[in-house]
């Protein structure tokens, strides 16, 4: 039964121990500055930047030539445990501390090309990292059997074609090659060095994606874009520092295997000008995060399953854009985000929860060819329950957060 418990802590880890990623689960969010500047109102209906082709590959066919952008983002989370003792087991042997801030800085790339074949057809290609971000805690701490150390990485590639069927209707479609990779560590015993238990998984993943743009009147246009499921069987490795479940399992290393079938989305985005030089921008999105539900978990020496009942995402934005000279524009926008985790399952692996988000950001244009784009965000993290139990012991408390993020982007148009 331990060993079970603690297999079913790895699965826990390797689905939720990424709670630095910014948008619903632990998808990444952050995959424009031109986005970031009005969280991401309106993205799915292409503005100037080409990073609208990660929600909407439709966006591909607004170029007048060959385009090449590249995004870099900071995010500095703050995601803290205030402990409740009463609830916490470990604090009767004297540990009483919270982990401190679990949520470590992470940057999230995101590159794009795009170019016309012809007046009608046109390709481009994005490579992004939909997941992933890492969390770490400090020993000792009364969560320390559930989390010490959680580091996820993403890189999806995705090659699309667009045609653009007449002025007002566009149309693309692609592939998503994902590749996923997962290490973990929690902790076997509470000391201050504990002995620790690592889950190491990677696989490769193929999705598809869509999205059509509808320009229905002159300063209207909508789109609407879908990403598909992509499924990942992990193949790795737990090991174990010291003999667990009595002494029944040595100390070693073990193959293990995981199926998670990570969620599609669709994002709707609509872009209205009301001046020449003013635009509203809205867009909604959902994410099919209740695909996950109990996870199996297989491998030797142990396995079992997970339930992490999962809810569906929804995200909710409006901004708006403001043309302060030929040169600069300027953008902000608000967004409400809807967190798929429960109370009843949240856990400091991933103490997710409801989020506003409030954002500015500005493009300028060096020249007729290059531009810069800037984006800043601050997130108000609602206040969550904590209540979780690993291997018999128990931590408890609120979980605390924030979370600062900064974009950068720098886009060339090599011409018409």
């Amino acid at each position: 039964m331990r060993a079970s418990s603690f297999a079913s802590t790895a699965v826990a880890a390797l689905l939720a121990g990424v709670a630095t990623a910014k948008a619903g689960g632990f998808a990444v969010r952050e995959q424009s500055a031109y986005g970031q500047g009005s969280s991401f109102a309106g993205i799915a209906a292409p503005g100037d930047s080409i990073s609208s082709m990660f929600w909407n590959p439709a966006a591909v066919t607004t170029v007048t030539g060959v385009t090449v952008e590249g995004n870099v983002t900071a995010v500095f989370p703050r995601s803290e445990l205030d402990v409740d003792p009463s609830r916490s087991t470990l604090t009767a042997l004297g540990i009483t501390g919270d982990g401190g801030n679990v949520g470590k800085i992470g940057i999230v790339p995101g590159t794009y090309f795009a170019m016309p074949v012809s007046d009608q057809l046109y390709f481009g290609v994005s490579v992004t990292a939909p997941y992933g971000l890492s969390t770490t805690s400090d020993v000792p701490w009364v969560g320390m059997f559930s989390h010490l150390e959680a580091d996820v990485l993403s890189i999806n590639v995705s090659p699309v074609v667009g045609v653009k069927l007449n002025d007002m209707i566009s149309v693309a479609a692609g592939l998503q090659v994902q590749y996923l990779d997962v290490e973990i560590e929690s902790a076997l015993a509470p000391t201050g060095s504990p002995p620790r238990q690592r889950i190491q998984g990677d696989d490769y993943g193929v999705g598809f994606v869509a999205g059509v743009t509808l320009t229905p009147f002159d300063g209207t246009t909508l789109g609407i874009g879908y990403r598909s499921m992509v499924k990942h069987t992990l193949d790795g490795s737990q090991s174990f520092d010291i003999p667990v479940a009595g002494g029944l399992i040595p100390a070693g290393r073990y193959p293990i295997t995981a199926d998670i079938k990570l969620p599609e989305t669709v994002t709707i985005g609509l872009r209205q000008r009301i001046t020449e030089s003013f635009a509203l921008t809205a867009g909604i999105e959902w994410a099919n995060w209740s695909r996950i539900q109990t996870v199996p978990f297989q491998g030797s020496p142990a396995g079992s399953d997970l339930a992490l009942n999962y809810d569906d995402v929804w995200f909710f934005a409006f901004g708006g854009e403001y043309q302060y000279n030929p040169n600069l524009t300027l953008r902000a926008g608000l967004g409400y985000e809807i967190a798929p985790t429960t109370d009843e399952d949240r856990s400091m692996r991933l103490p997710d929860a409801d989020r506003i988000w409030a954002s500015i950001g500005a493009s300028y244009d060096w020249s007729e060819r290059l531009s810069l784009d800037v984006g800043y965000s601050h997130l108000f993290v609602d206040d969550a329950p904590v209540d979780e139990t690993t291997a018999g012991v128990r931590s408890a408390g609120e979980a605390e957060g924030s979370v600062d993020i900064i974009s950068f982007a720098l886009r060339y148009k090599f011409g018409g």
